[in-house]
């Protein structure tokens, strides 16, 4: 009797044993979960659904991989990590239209991408090559025109919200000022060097790049009203300079380059959805 007493108590402390085993270990599971969710973005961050971009979680933030075919049917392949840290900074940050234009060309990470750029496989070739300059430009809005076009609303929930650089290559999509910034910021970088604008129509926007800047083959691209820039579309593949049959209303460098102010009253509220960014851009 005694030695039943004695086995059932050691058999009570075995169970409490292991149901407070098994709180200590829960309550350890759910604060790494509560760490890990207060240390990322709460956005949802599509991918493109061609399978174009993969996103692989690492220790530090996120290893990147680009695959896209340019206009001349050359297949690119480029690697590209991202720092988590990185990343929230980014997202952490408010930008308009023209802040938003000027991060795009300081930033760091444009610049380490089009460094990138240069040393992207080609993939087939057995050897790389150095690459003429017509090649890697054509590879740049290759990479922009590979990222998933999404609305603000379909991939943040709110109506209107400029992703930076950063968020746009983790994010693997954006909208049409999202993919516009992209590349303007990979053309602003000393890789290229190029003079760049953002290009607004009604309801839309795409990137400039000075006439004098852009490789010889393109020399007789059209420009944009005023003379001085060329189109490029961010978020379908149409050929330099050629764009949607839409008023150019600004071309917006480091101010005015041209304004259609008979454009703008005409199309009021459709413009911007900020009209201040709208005053500043036209005062300027």
């Amino acid at each position: 009797m005694k030695r039943r007493e004695l086995l059932n108590k050691a058999l009570d402390r075995v169970a409490l044993g292991v149901v407070a085993s098994s709180v200590v270990e829960l309550s350890d599971l759910w604060s790494a979960v509560l760490a890990l969710s207060a240390s990322e973005p709460t956005r949802p961050t599509p991918i493109d659904a061609r399978d174009s971009v993969a996103r692989e979680r690492i220790a530090d933030g996120y290893a990147m991989t680009y695959e896209w075919t340019d206009r001349s049917g050359r297949e690119w392949r480029l690697e590209f990590p991202i720092e988590r840290s990185a990343y929230r900074e980014a997202a952490d940050e408010t930008h308009r239209y023209l802040s938003g234009f000027e991060a795009a060309k300081a930033s760091a990470h444009a610049e380490r991408l089009t460094e990138a750029l240069i040393d992207a496989s080609v993939t087939g070739r057995g050897v790389r090559r150095s690459l003429p300059e017509s090649v890697r430009f054509e590879a740049a809005i290759g990479l922009v025109h590979s990222l998933e076009y999404v609305t603000d609303a379909e991939s943040t929930g709110t109506p209107d919200y400029i992703r930076t650089v950063e968020e746009t290559l983790v994010d693997g999509c954006g909208d049409c000022e999202d993919l516009t910034y992209l590349l303007i910021g990979m053309l602003s970088q000393p890789t290229f060097g190029y003079r760049t604008a953002m290009v607004i129509l009604p309801g839309h926007m795409l990137a400039g790049v000075h006439r004098d800047d852009l490789p010889a083959a393109y020399a007789d691209a059209p420009t944009l009203p005023g003379g001085t820039y060329v189109g490029i579309e961010c978020v379908a593949s149409r050929p330099v300079g050629d764009f949607q049959d839409e008023p150019v209303l600004t071309v917006y460098d480091d101010g005015v380059e041209y304004i259609d102010r008979s454009a703008i009253a005409d199309t009021g509220g459709e413009f911007l959805r900020d009209p201040t960014q709208f005053q500043t851009i036209a005062d300027a």
